[in-house]
């Protein structure tokens, strides 16, 4: 059925598939010498649905474009058992093949789609928070009212399952691209008029660090329409995909108090990475290595990294939910590294892992300072033994 859905085939259209080959006896399927065929009428087929048969009809007319069945009538439409009249599915059969491939092909997309989804929420989260900060300046940075025109242009987060594969990697792509011109005007102080003081770029990107950790992630709240250049976190977003950080859909997750964090930086995050992971993270950096990325590459990084080991996205959000992003981003940088230990049994799950390190957090025995700082230790006695971190 997903052959036809994937042909165009309408919800109606493939209910009617489906009673055609349940109105098939199953041996028709398995012997070789005979060709399945329905020779039941069309008043039949309708089966108390509320359909008209000029609606069975064109429905007919749709499976055989797609290429799933064959018409093989007699006049007037006529269908008989005896006479060998009716709707074969010889077709559908010889196309099983291309039915697996198709198959194969649209869970890739569909999974492609929902990771362009995700980034489109990072990206959501980093800019907005960016574009908050740069607008307090007393003087912002020259195109900041273009790059905030271009960021409300974006289409909200339950808008974004509706667009095509190519349509979200186009927009990915431009707000990716939003994203880094914003971020030069962060991280290169000189770009701005007026004379910085010293350290003033590092100073706004730890506001705007300390301002994503902080919240709660809920949300794409609406923009004030009266002030169009300055980002209004007040309003209530759409109902997004249930999942999707850009959504206010409501979390389950019980009340906590916070997790005790240690005070890292980028760099250290970085450092303390795989060379397996440091690479995603170089991967959403636009690809060159950097020693200290942006919070958006190494959170970008440690997702990707985690879903290449196994990880479902589920534990993913349910880490970030009760961990809050930083919290999700150092649980997944030990996950990845517990993986190597040589002093410990391997990590058969990873995303099990993750997951009991949130189920320590609700118990209350989740002490992320500790094994961050076990894994400080682990990564200085690598380099005072001259190895090769996690090999």
């Amino acid at each position: 059925m997903c052959y036809a859905q994937i042909g165009g085939a309408s919800a109606q259209c493939i209910r009617t598939m489906e009673i055609i080959i349940d109105m098939i006896t199953p041996c028709a399927f398995r012997d070789p010498s005979q060709e399945p065929f329905c020779y039941a009428r069309q008043e039949t087929l309708i089966a108390g649905r509320g359909l008209t048969d000029r609606t069975i009809h064109n429905h007919e007319r749709e499976l055989e474009r797609i290429g799933l069945i064959e018409r093989r009538l007699g006049a007037n439409g006529a269908r008989c058992k005896r006479k060998g009249l009716g709707l074969f599915l010889t077709p559908a059969l010889n196309l099983v093949p291309e039915m697996l491939d198709a198959d194969v092909r649209n869970k890739a997309e569909k999974k492609e789609h929902d990771e362009l989804r995700g980034d489109r929420s990072r990206l959501y989260r980093y800019a907005k928070h960016s574009l908050e900060i740069l607008n307090s300046l007393p003087c912002p940075p020259e195109g900041f009212d273009e790059m905030m025109d271009a960021f409300r242009s974006w289409p909200r987060a339950d808008k974004l399952k509706y667009i095509s594969l190519d349509g979200l990697r186009s927009h990915v792509q431009a707000a990716h691209d939003l994203w880094k011109r914003i971020e030069e005007h962060v991280v290169k102080p000189g770009e701005r008029s007026g004379e910085p003081e010293a350290r003033f770029g590092c100073h706004i990107q730890d506001q705007i660090e300390e301002k994503i950790l902080s919240c709660n992630a809920e949300g794409e709240e609406k923009m004030s329409s009266a002030r169009a250049s300055e980002p209004d976190c007040s309003g209530s977003g759409p109902d997004g995909p249930p999942h999707c950080l850009e959504s206010n859909h409501p979390t389950e997750i019980a009340p906590r108090k916070a997790q005790k964090l240690p005070r890292i930086n980028n760099r250290i995050l970085y450092e303390l990475a795989s060379p397996e992971l440091n690479m995603h993270i170089d991967i959403a950096g636009a690809g060159d290595q950097n020693s200290n990325p942006s919070l958006y590459a190494i959170e970008t990084g440690v997702w990707s990294r985690l879903s290449e080991i196994g990880t479902k996205i589920s534990a993913w959000h349910t880490a970030i939910d009760r961990l809050t992003i930083m919290g999700a981003i150092l649980a997944g940088v030990i996950t990845d590294a517990r993986l190597s230990d040589p002093r410990l049994p391997p990590v058969v799950n990873p995303g099990g892992y993750l997951r009991g390190m949130v189920q320590a957090d609700e118990r209350g025995e989740l002490n992320l300072i500790s094994s961050f700082m076990g894994l400080l230790a682990r990564r200085a006695r690598e380099d005072e033994d001259g190895l090769p971190q996690d090999h």
